[in-house]
Order: structure tokens, then C-alpha cells, then sequence
């Protein structure tokens, strides 16, 4: 018979009663010790029990199914699986193989209905073990929490964890580093976007080896560690290691993220403050702009930003930080001024209805044709009628070819509709009285300060503002109101002539 084994630990071999050589040895005995076993393959794992998404216990699975052995050896149920559930399943798919389960310190046989009731009554008693295990192991930690030990992980960025005192202590470097952060927030009112630009270009890495994005930053800013205090479980205890910030400063940054609407819940709860949000998109690495906000002396200042460079830092694009009113008072300029002039969508219809038949040749010939078909048939159907009706032509010589031709006459005018359809939407010249009223609205929510409203009815024009830079922002529109064959709105590349004119580059 040929067997495979099976061998799994949890984490360190180390600490464990039965390691990976321990079960491969006894198994390796057991075979041994049975008439005509032959030993043919060889999985383990160094993974938690509790989930069948191991790459050894699949590989077994995948080979039962091949056919690559008869039966399957563990020292121990609790090696295979110790979930119920879970070996249900296993042994549900070894059973459909035709391959049997053993386990060599535990007396049953799977192929007998008392031996399958045992293995489940194991898989219950290791399910339970593993859950008990997770409880005490929670209970020492937050015994552990509670005294002010450190409860395990990746140490903070600014600490170290010294095995020997069990507790967390400052890294001399990245807790300087952590001061540094505090300060720039506080007292330079720097934002997070530009203090982890900051950390970047002095050639400091994350705890993980990364490098530092707004959201790090926030993360710092927001870590109770740096006061002394250890989160678990959603408590804070006080902890025994050095604390890097006080109270006050700790209080006073976090009230500063609240302010700013640093946090990503809070810019999602006021998503209308930026007009442009949804229409800038960056020239250098093709993201769009997101709204992003500073403060200064002078007060707080609004913000497009680069997605990119907002989320990874200017490594990733460097591209300008764009002040929202100029730019938002520019593309409403030009707006307003080409929806006043129809000769400028004229031009985009005209261009738009060019490239349309140059993608739809000969539409109307087409549909022309159809139509003489279709009348065409129709005569000659009434002609047969009429040599019937005047006894010239008996009813079995003439009857299939009028049959023939309604058949004809149905095909013809589904290809007409399907010809209709596509002439329809075909672009055409959007008149004066709908450009004026699409003005009026702009110029009504614009002074009312309906941000919302404004945002839906500069999309009815605005295909997308492209962003080279500060001195060149380029705003591309689209004909109002017109049906196009395509899924999506679709660039016409015409430009106002007036352009952003040099008072309106920032």
C-alpha cells in the first residue's frame, strides 16, 4: 500500500512537544512496522490548524486526487486540521478519492462507520483544545497589558523591545525622529503630506522598511505608545516603558488632525468642497486630484493634490499642489466664456459628427438602400395579390414566393432599425437656448454656493481638466446634450481659444 504522511507545527520548532522531525521519525517507525506499506511521499506545514489553507495539507489534497497514494498518515488528528468543520472536509475529499486516513497514535479506522464517528469525536476535542488556547492565551496577554508589559509585535516606530527587561525602549534615532514629527505638525503647522516628504528626503524608513506616507504620519501623530500608554483589546494601560510625547502635545496634535480633517472618515463626511475633484487628472502619471487642506498662519488653505503624491509622497509624482480657488475661478471663467460663444460647440459638434461618419460610413446610403428594398418587395408581394385576385395566378404559384418575400421583408426591417438607431445617434448642433440655460445654472449655483449642483452641471461639459503643472492646466470639453454612439463621454481635443489666459496660471 502506498502511504504519504503528513507533519504540521504551528511556529517555532522550537517550543513545540512534537516537531517536524519528532512526527516525521515516528511515522517513518510506524510504516516500518506494517506488512507491505511502502512509504511514497511526504507533506508538512508550519501553519496554525485552524485554517485548511496550507500549502502542504493542499498539495496532499491535490496528489489524492491523482491518485499518487492510498492512504494518508498523521502522527495526530490535531496535525491534520483542529476544526470539526474543517475535518469533515478533508475527510469528506480524502473518502471521494478512495483514499483512507490514519493516524498512528490513535486507535480508528475510516473505512468503519465507529472509526469515522471517532475521528470526529477527536476533531470536537481538538477544536476545543485550540479554543482554549486562544482564550488563556488572551487572558495572558491582557494580564500582561494590564501590568504594563508589552503585549507582543512589531515594536512602534521610536522603540525597541529589549527581551532581557521585557519592556519597550526608546531608539535614540527614530524617537529623536518622532519629536521631530510632533514639532513639524505643531509648531511649523506642517501637513502630513509634507512632513512625510520630509522623512523621505532625509533618508528615513518606516519601522517595515518602507517609506513614509501621509497616512504613516497620521499614524504616529495618533499612537498613544508615544505617551506612555499601551492600546489592547480597545483599552489603554499604562505602561512601564519612556514616554516621547506629553500629555499636552499628544492632546494638542490630536485635536489639530480633528481640525484639519486629516482623517480620511472625516474628508469623506465633506466630499462637496471641491468643486474639481472628480475632473483633474494628472498629466505626469495619469491619477486624479484629490481636495486636501493646510494650515498657516494666514488661516486654513484649500488644496488639489495628486492622488499619488498624496497617498506615496513625491517619489512617486512630483507633481504641483494646485490652490483650489484660482483654479476653480479659472475653469469657471473659460466655462462660462465658451458656453456663451456657440460658434466654439459648434465646432466640437461638427468635428464630433465628422469622426462619426468616418467610423460609420455611408450610414444613410445604407439605410436609403434598405428602405428601396423593403419597398421593392412590397410591390412585387402586392403584384402577386393582384394576379391572384384576377384569377391570372392559381393560389399553390404564387403563395411561397409571397411567403418568401415577407420573410425578406422581416429581415430588411430589422437591418433598418439597426440602421435608424446608430443615425440617431449620430451628434448634432446643440442649440443656443440649451448652452444658455446650462449657463444660467453654472452661474446661479456658482452664487448661491450649491457646490453639489455645481459640480453635476460642469460635468455636462467638462470631459477633464488635465494637469501639466501650475502654469499649464488644460480643461477639455464635450458637446452638451448629444447623443454618441460610444459607452462613454469622449474627448473632442478642442480647446477654448481663449485658453487659461496668464492671469490664470497659479
Amino acid at each position: 500500500m502506498k502511504i504519504a504522511t503528513y507533519c504540521r507545527i504551528s511556529t517555532d520548532e522550537e517550543r513545540q512537544p512534537f516537531s517536524l522531525d519528532a512526527q516525521a521519525d515516528r511515522l517513518a517507525a510506524y510504516i516500518s512496522a506494517q506488512p507491505s506499506w511502502r512509504h511514497v511521499r511526504s507533506y508538512a506545514d508550519q501553519m496554525s490548524g485552524k485554517s485548511l489553507d496550507r500549502p502542504g495539507l493542499q498539495q496532499a489534497l491535490a496528489d489524492a486526487r491523482t491518485g499518487r497514494y492510498e492512504l494518508l498518515l498523521v502522527f495526530k488528528v490535531d496535525r491534520l486540521v483542529r476544526s470539526t468543520g474543517g475535518l469533515a472536509r478533508v475527510l469528506e475529499e480524502l473518502q471521494a478519492t478512495g483514499v483512507a486516513f490514519r493516524s498512528a497514535s490513535e486507535p480508528f479506522e475510516t473505512s468503519t462507520a465507529a472509526g469515522r464517528m471517532m475521528v470526529q469525536m477527536l476533531g470536537v476535542f481538538a477544536e476545543f483544545e485550540r479554543e482554549m488556547i486562544v482564550e488563556r492565551t488572551k487572558m495572558g496577554l491582557a494580564k500582561k497589558a494590564a501590568g504594563g508589559g508589552w503585549t507582543g509585535g512589531i515594536p512602534p516606530y521610536g522603540y525597541r523591545y529589549d527581551s532581557d527587561r521585557k519592556v519597550l525602549v526608546p531608539d535614540e534615532q527614530e524617537a529623536a525622529n518622532v519629536r521631530h514629527i510632533f514639532r513639524l505638525y505643531l509648531e511649523r503647522q506642517l501637513g502630513t503630506a509634507s512632513i512625510s516628504n520630509w522623512m523621505n528626503d532625509q533618508g528615513f524608513l518606516t519601522r517595515r522598511g518602507a517609506r513614509w506616507t501621509p497616512r504613516k504620519v497620521i499614524e504616529v501623530l495618533r499612537n498613544p505608545t508615544y505617551l506612555g500608554r499601551l492600546p489592547f483589546n480597545g483599552e489603554l494601560f499604562e505602561a512601564a516603558h519612556e514616554p516621547l510625547i506629553d500629555e499636552e502635545r499628544f492632546q494638542r496634535a490630536h485635536d489639530l488632525l480633528a481640525t484639519r480633517g486629516a482623517s480620511c472618515s472625516l474628508r469623506r463626511r465633506n466630499p462637496t468642497e471641491y468643486v474639481l475633484s472628480s475632473l483633474m487628472k494628472c498629466g505626469r502619471c495619469g491619477h486624479g486630484f484629490i481636495g486636501t487642506g493646510a494650515h498657516g498662519r494666514g488661516g486654513a488653505y484649500r488644496y488639489y493634490t495628486c492622488f499619488a503624491r498624496q497617498r506615496h509622497g513625491t517619489a512617486r509624482c512630483d507633481q504641483d499642489r494646485i490652490p483650489a480657488a484660482p483654479v476653480e475661478e479659472a475653469i469657471l471663467t473659460v466655462t462660462l466664456e465658451a458656453l456663451s460663444a456657440p460658434s466654439f460647440f459648434d465646432e466640437v459638434a461638427r468635428l464630433t459628427r465628422r469622426e462619426w461618419e468616418r467610423s460609420h460610413p455611408g450610414r444613410q446610403k445604407d439605410l436609403q438602400r434598405v428602405e428601396r428594398a423593403i419597398n421593392q418587395k412590397r410591390a412585387a408581394i402586392d403584384r402577386y395579390l393582384s394576379a391572384f385576385e384576377s384569377g391570372k395566378l392559381p393560389e399553390e404559384a404564387c403563395g411561397h414566393r409571397v411567403a418568401a418575400l415577407q420573410r425578406e421583408i422581416v429581415s430588411l426591417e430589422t437591418e433598418r432599425g439597426r440602421l435608424e438607431a446608430e443615425c440617431d445617434r449620430a451628434p448634432s448642433i446643440p442649440t443656443n437656448d440649451l448652452l444658455a440655460e446650462l449657463r444660467r445654472g453654472i452661474l446661479q449655483a456658482s452664487e448661491e454656493k450649491a457646490i453639489e449642483k455645481l459640480k453635476q452641471l460642469l460635468a455636462c461639459v467638462v470631459d477633464k481638466i488635465v494637469v501639466e503643472g501650475r502654469d499649464h492646466i488644460r480643461p477639455y470639453y464635450f458637446v452638451p446634450g448629444v447623443l454618441t454612439p460610444f459607452p462613454s463621454r469622449r474627448r473632442t481635443g478642442i480647446e477654448p481659444a481663449c485658453g487659461l489666459s496668464p492671469a490664470h496660471r497659479f
